[in-house]
């Protein structure tokens, strides 16, 4: 059993009874349990679980430690670039796009088949977004929407960022997660929250953002149901059966 099959099984595990033993994962996964404490140990590093005494248990609200930006440029790449491409394919020429902070929708313009397009209108409140596209004008015009800087995201957030975030009308809106727990798109600060959800109500489709290693996590702040959104785009490494679980209520892309 490849590793990353073995963390979705043992995430899965915790979803279902939100307390598991070494003893018992090794049993079911016909591993020894040194493994599964590696196993633990790493899952534990990417934020996906508690580690108790002889086991680990389902990460609650309050365990919940957001990483910089710059933290999370290095953790799940591919997954995310491999979410980023999806994303750029679904741009077209004329849209009215907003992207919103985080390293997976950092991705995107890498993955613009950029002479395709004749203009499109880029909104963001992400700083790292603005940078990218801003000497590609005309074909890209860029609106960055600002406000009070936060740079442990390199995001402008609060009342001004709000205020004008409310006059915007957008064909697609591509927002990142840092989890999805049952129902709830969750996300480390409501500030950036509330500017993502009043983004959301504005636009015409809306895709949430989210690697396979984010199901199950709950983050502080409930930013949106996902029976409300058009998509949720994640990676092909996510487990059959969240699929089949959230395929009853929203499309997913992976």
């Amino acid at each position: 059993m490849l590793r990353e099959e073995r963390y979705h099984k043992i995430l899965k595990e915790i979803e279902l009874n939100r307390i598991v033993r070494v003893s018992d994962l090794a049993k079911k996964l016909n591993v020894t349990e040194m493994t599964i404490r590696r196993d633990l140990s790493d899952l534990e590093e990417r934020e996906m679980l508690t580690r108790i005494h002889g086991g680990a248990r389902k990460k609650q609200v309050n365990d919940y430690k957001e990483l910089s930006h710059l933290q999370k440029q290095t953790i799940n790449v591919e997954k995310k670039r491999s979410i980023a491409k999806h994303c750029a394919g679904l741009i077209e020429n004329n849209d009215v796009v907003f992207i919103g902070p985080g390293t997976t929708a950092g991705f995107i313009y890498e993955f613009l088949d950029k002479e395709r397009y004749d203009h499109v209108d880029i909104v963001t409140n992400s700083v790292t977004v603005f940078e990218q596209f801003k000497n590609d004008f005309p074909r890209f015009e860029i609106i960055l929407v600002g406000g009070r800087y936060r740079s442990r995201t390199e995001t402008f957030v609060g009342y001004f960022t709000n205020k004008m975030l409310h006059d915007f009308n957008v064909n697609k809106a591509f927002i990142g997660t840092n989890g999805i727990i049952k129902m709830s798109v969750t996300t480390a600060n409501e500030e950036e929250g509330t500017a993502q959800k009043i983004i959301l109500d504005n636009a015409s489709e809306t895709y949430i953002l989210a690697d396979s290693t984010k199901f199950g996590v709950e983050a502080f702040h409930n930013l949106y149901d996902v029976r409300n959104i058009s998509a949720i785009i994640t990676d092909s490494s996510i487990d059959p059966e969240l699929v089949s679980y959230y395929e009853k209520f929203v499309k997913i892309i992976k």
